[in-house]
């Protein structure tokens, strides 16, 4: 028996139903006809990916697990300090495969190996490469007859394409693939720009790594196509490849973002089907973000309830995002295609994407008021600061207090200046409504506040349209439009926000939805999977 388990970066439940409905998924259908399915609740009061998927995998809210939000805001260091809701202390609580002692493999899934680079005894094969970047995603201008440099590499413009280290890249070949001496390696592409200066455009720089005790297994996976993990989004919404559909463009410079997200799906896909050819594992799991990309960077302006919907554009950006989805699906079928009637396949998300119209520059606010400070390289200043919004950006206000490095606020006052600080923000307007952004304030449990004592840390929650920074405004103003029309950072209930979730196996009842559950629901299957057998699934 083993149980296959898929993890779909923000597919969204009602993005899945619509996709599933109008069978783009066939996949997902097939899954749902022989299990059972939901959409599933992602954590309080943050639902970014870190604290999304430690709850999908240790079957935990982030109070036990800790995690809560890309960076984790220091609880005891500087009011400003923080580090990676990736790292290897993380999470407090272990993942459900760590917790069991599984024979186990996984494709691109944090918290597997440690510190040193090393993984558990009872892990068969695992490959994990966000975690060494080198360099992000991006473009460099080649001007005609020059020569630059990228990550030592040597780049020259000439006639039909770009030498890379001597090695032509023809412009008319879209991505390839580029495996270094070191073992590490990129997709890259050549775009031509007028008086035949070049575009040269990769897919970033990572390290892999890669272990285990199924030795066979792990240098299987070593043969995957090289990792492409993240998006080309800044670029892409920076207009480097041309305006935007909902600019005017005629999707040339979708075209490009969508191709370098298909590297990332041959990358993932590639080495999931070397695990699932190879594998002996009690457990796999695998990890897919393109869901993640084209969420972020198109369905804002496919979802009709945000403000950032674009009628005029929907049509095409939803046959973009069927494209991406349709590989995640692609994916999911060869999943099923390795399962037998003896094994679990669990598909599931870390959390759903709403459309985000607008950007909150909540410290200024709070400048303005006096609470805090900017220093001269434009970072918060913490020996100057009573109240933050945090720069970890994960929704969380936070008091300077004396028992803090560098803290200035007395204990007694920290209630007070807490809700002095929640008037500042209470009064944030945009002023194009009219209307204020801040829509309550959550306790760390992600539970609104009532009245009585303050915390001396809060959560943020605007309303829908709206989602905060903690960047500084600069010369703009306090409110103003979003470059990414896709977003989740703090839970506000809102049922686009809910993730998707099947499964099927021996003992899952067939066509049955479950409605809706908490998105700990499948680190519970998989524990009961293996400690007992599982004769019904409660929602």
């Amino acid at each position: 028996m083993t149980v296959y388990w898929v993890v779909w970066d923000a597919a969204a439940a009602w993005i899945v139903d619509r996709l599933e409905a109008e069978g783009s998924l066939p996949a997902v259908r097939r899954l749902r006809a022989t299990g059972s399915f939901a959409a599933a609740r992602p954590p309080r009061p943050n639902c970014q990916t870190p604290p999304s998927l430690a709850t999908l995998f240790t079957g935990t809210g982030t109070e036990r697990h800790g995690v809560t939000g890309f960076p984790v805001p220091d609880r005891d260091g500087p009011v400003t300090g923080m580090s990676s809701g990736f790292g290897p202390q993380f999470p407090l609580m272990p993942p459900v495969w760590a917790e069991l002692g599984l024979r186990a493999a996984f494709v691109h899934v944090p918290w597997v190996f440690d510190a040193d680079g090393a993984v558990a005894p009872w892990v068969d094969a695992a490959v994990e490469a966000f975690s060494g970047r080198i360099a992000r995603p991006g473009h460099l201008p080649v001007p005609a007859g020059a020569k630059v440099q990228w990550q030592g590499h040597r780049l020259e413009a000439v006639p039909g394409g770009l030498l890379f280290d001597g090695r032509l890249v023809r412009s008319a070949e879209g991505w390839v693939e580029r495996r270094f001496s070191d073992g590490l390696g990129t997709w890259i592409r050549c775009l031509e720009q007028p008086g035949g200066d070049r575009l040269f455009a990769h897919t970033g720089l990572y390290h892999a790594r890669f272990a285990g005790a199924d030795l066979a297994l792990v240098e299987a996976m070593r043969t995957a196509p090289v990792f492409a993990g993240e998006s080309l989004g800044p670029s892409y919404r920076t207009g480097v490849f041309g305006p935007r559909l909902v600019e005017g463009g005629d999707g040339a410079a979708e075209e490009v973002f969508l191709s370098a997200v298909q590297c990332a799906a041959r990358a993932f896909i590639g080495a999931a089907e070397r695990t699932l050819a190879g594998h002996e594992a009690d457990l796999v799991v695998l990890y897919l973000p393109i869901t993640d990309d084209v969420g972020h960077e198109f369905i804002g302006w496919c979802d009709e309830r945000s403000g950032m919907f674009r009628p005029e554009s929907a049509p095409a950006l939803w046959e973009l995002v069927r494209q991406a989805y349709g590989w995640a699906d692609q994916f999911l079928g060869r999943v099923l295609d390795r399962a037998d009637q003896n094994d679990t396949v669990i598909l599931s998300a870390d959390h759903g994407i709403v459309g985000c119209a607008k950007l909150v520059h909540l410290n200024e606010p709070l400048i303005e008021a006096g609470l805090a400070v900017w220093d001269a390289a434009g970072a918060l200043d913490p020996a100057r600061s009573s109240v933050v919004y945090h720069p970890a950006n994960n929704g969380s206000l936070c008091v300077n207090t004396l028992d803090r490095p560098y803290g200035v606020v007395p204990p007694q006052e920290a209630g007070p200046a807490m809700a002095r600080a929640m008037a500042v923000l209470q009064e944030v307007i945009d002023p194009d409504s009219g209307r204020p952004v801040v829509a309550r304030f959550l306790d760390q449990h992600g539970v609104p506040l009532s009245d009585g004592a303050v915390p001396s840390v809060i959560f943020v929650e605007l309303h829908d349209d709206y989602q905060p920074t903690a960047a500084p405004a600069g010369a703009g103003p306090v409110v103003r439009p979003a470059a990414k029309p896709g977003a989740h950072v703090v839970n506000t209930g809102d049922d686009r926000l809910l993730a998707t979730f099947a499964v099927a196996g021996p003992g899952i009842e067939a066509r049955c939805h479950l409605g809706e559950v908490d998105n700990t629901f499948a680190a519970q299957l998989v524990r009961r999977r293996f400690l007992s057998s599982l004769q019904k699934v409660d929602s």
